[in-house]
């Protein structure tokens, strides 16, 4: 992926200069700032492809100025990324968490944060964003929503190979945002994902309006995991998945079955 140009406002400085050699190592061009009045002013200059913004600032508060951020017209399908040390459970869930999606974060994440987890989201926020804004081709789209890097890798080649147009997701809430902002003609989805299991990925799209109608070929090895092997393929159908495949699969039959649905 072409780099891309990356807001990163935290007043650690230490944090800033050690993130911001992980992503320059990966092509990404990096501007910093340190407080909520400096990350507003060198967002409407810089117009960024992303955000990365820490909640505790100096003055006002990441959550302030992410809404903030979202409210600018013409820059708020800009992704924003909230990563804090903050972590305090509320109810079962992440408080800060639940605050950053209120405020319309992108996506949530705590420090510290492995610099493979931290590229990857990036990867997803930032190929979420070019897709909006592409222009639109007369390829097929498949969206896969695997975990399994060199599963998804192989997909790919074959995909693209077979004049596909193919974007991937690793994670449950990932490949949910991905898929509403492509609407892609076909979801590979596996049933153990990091976040969120398939099943419950592949009920939220398909009692949605804008994504209901979307073909979901479930491909995984849980099958294997249960005494009975028809497990999973029921629990695949009671989630309306559309079709279930045990992994590992030949490439001719799930372009065969590819083909069936695009």
């Amino acid at each position: 992926m072409k780099g891309a140009k990356i807001l990163l406002v935290d007043d650690d400085v230490d944090f800033c200069k050690s993130t911001t050699k992980i992503l320059e190592s990966n092509g990404h061009d990096i501007v910093t700032a340190f407080d909520g009045k400096e990350a507003l002013r060198k967002f409407k200059k810089e117009k960024p492809d992303l955000v990365i913004l820490d909640i505790m600032l100096p003055g006002e508060d990441g959550f302030s100025i992410c809404s903030e951020l979202k409210k600018m017209t013409g820059l708020l399908e800009i992704p924003i990324l909230i990563l804090t040390s903050v972590s305090t459970e509320f109810e079962g869930k992440k408080y800060a968490e639940r605050i950053a999606l209120y405020h319309n974060a992108d996506d949530f994440a705590e420090k510290p944060i492995d610099p493979k987890e931290l590229l990857a989201r990036v990867y997803a926020l930032i190929t979420r964003r070019r897709i909006t804004v592409s222009e639109p081709t007369n390829k097929k789209k498949v969206l896969i929503i695997d975990g399994d890097i060199d599963f998804v890798r192989s997909m790919r080649e074959l995909l693209e190979s077979n004049d596909f147009e193919v974007q991937s997701a690793d994670t449950a809430n990932g490949g949910i945002k991905m898929a509403k902002a492509m609407l892609p003609d076909l979801i590979l989805i596996d049933a153990m994902l990091p976040d969120k299991d398939g099943f419950t990925v592949s009920r939220e799209l398909k009692t949605d309006t804008r994504t209901y109608n979307i073909p979901i070929i479930m491909l995984t090895a849980l099958d294997k995991q249960f005494r009975k092997p028809d497990f999973a393929r029921t629990m695949a159908g009671t989630h309306k998945v559309d079709e279930f495949i045990p992994k590992p699969i030949k490439s001719e039959h799930i372009l065969a079955k590819i083909r069936k649905y695009v």
